[in-house]
């Protein structure tokens, strides 16, 4: 009997871990690192890795790294982002009107 359990377990242990490893590659993150984590335990590395992946990250206009949309200013170098006020949303300086909540950002030329 103990010997199925411990088969069951690491059925398990590898099918998560596989599913962290296809998900984060498809998704650009450490995919190694991540699924060697799912390796360790279940549930709880799943419920970390979700935590962490899916959370919103936006690009540096000034660096092109990613990071998370929480902060006001890159970490990497310093370059501060625009969000828009309404929905908080990374926009471009040049645009008119937020494209994801049609909120206007400045007078343009209607």
């Amino acid at each position: 009997m103990n010997l199925w359990l411990f088969i069951l377990i690491g059925f398990i242990l590898a099918a998560q871990a596989v599913w962290i490893f296809l998900d984060a590659r498809k998704r650009g993150e450490s995919y190694w690192l991540w699924g060697f984590f799912g390796l360790l335990n279940f549930p709880s590395s799943l419920i970390i890795y979700l935590l962490v992946t899916r959370t919103k990250k936006i690009t540096c206009p000034d660096c092109g790294r990613k990071f998370s949309k929480n902060n006001n200013c890159c970490p990497h170098c310093g370059g501060a982002t625009l969000t828009c006020p309404g929905c908080h949303e990374q926009i471009q300086i040049s645009w008119v009107y937020c494209p994801y909540c049609s909120c206007k950002l400045k007078e343009g030329d209607d």
